[in-house]
């Protein structure tokens, strides 16, 4: 029996560069839903799981400074654990997940930004990735406005140090970062693409519409 045959549940994934709106838009999707009387989940990646939080600290601060390659091994190392742990008991019981972040992102900085060998990556899909997003929502902004957001953000709640190993990569780091996400869309099925410039209120109401149709 195949994987679609056994699925119940609903996944979508909201992604983007850092600073795009992504977390906002997630709580509001996850807010819509409930109040439709879904049973939804809300979680994320890297950090869903217990061992995520300790992998997501390590990939995330300042204090470590591991290669490329290592954080390519411990994106995949969170997304395996995140699948079994989250998204298949989630999906088989028909519950919704709604995820900020997915391996969009892990093409977006580890390959495009940090210029990895995608194969690696491709291979490493197969042993981490048994469940697909039905939607993938890619929030596309300048690059520029989104690491002036991102820095305020960290500076503001005092997590420069603790979570701003990538915004502090610059704006070059961004601009690949941006082409590694409008790739993906290309590449890969059931993902849309919505423009970060509009407000908040319009952006949900593009991703609400996408939602119903797959409820």
């Amino acid at each position: 029996m195949q994987e679609a045959d056994l699925k119940k549940g609903l996944f979508f994934v909201i992604d983007g560069i850092d600073g795009c709106g992504k977390t906002t838009q997630s709580q509001l999707v996850v807010s819509y839903l409930k109040s439709l009387g879904k049973k939804v989940i809300l979680t994320k990646e890297p950090g869903g799981t217990e061992v995520g939080k300790v992998l997501r600290n390590i990939l995330l601060s300042t204090e470590f400074d591991v290669t490329s390659e290592t954080e390519l091994l411990l994106y995949s190392a969170d997304r395996l654990e995140h699948q079994k742990k989250v998204i298949e008991p989630n999906i088989l019981d028909g519950n919704i997940i709604v995820c900020d972040r997915f391996i969009s992102s892990t093409y977006a900085y580890q390959i495009f930004g940090r210029g990895l060998n995608i194969n690696i990556l491709k291979t490493l899909e197969k042993i981490s990735v048994k469940w697909w997003p039905d939607i993938t929502f890619i929030i596309d902004i300048k690059p520029e406005v989104a690491l002036n957001r991102a820095l305020e953000r960290l500076k503001v709640a005092g997590k420069m140090e603790k979570e701003g190993k990538f915004e502090q990569s610059g704006l070059e780091f961004y601009k690949k970062v941006r082409e590694g996400f409008l790739w993906y869309s290309k590449s890969f099925k059931n993902v849309i693409v919505i423009d970060g410039s509009k407000s908040i209120d319009d952006i949900f109401e593009n991703i609400k519409q996408e939602i119903e149709a797959k409820l």
